[in-house]
């Protein structure tokens, strides 16, 4: 994947593998739409997407904290 993509470049990527007839998965009984190599593409271009994100919120001043769950914080078990 290449460096400093900007969103909107990110989803033509996207859309081009999606639109792409070769990423078609053709096995038979298989749940996913897309083979695996495409499904691995499509993940880093959605982490890519995140990134940018993430980095546009702390460029504002305002980053929000994306470590995974952060709701109540409780003893009782």
């Amino acid at each position: 994947m290449k460096p400093n993509l900007t969103n909107p470049e990110l989803l033509a990527l996207r859309a081009n593998i999606e639109a792409d007839p070769a990423s078609l998965n053709t096995e038979v009984g298989s749940i996913y739409r897309f083979n695996k190599l495409a499904r691995r593409n499509l993940d880093k271009i959605d982490r890519a997407i995140t990134q940018n994100m993430a980095d546009a919120r702390k460029a504002a001043g305002n980053p929000v904290p994306c470590d995974g769950y952060s709701g109540r914080q409780s003893n009782r078990r």
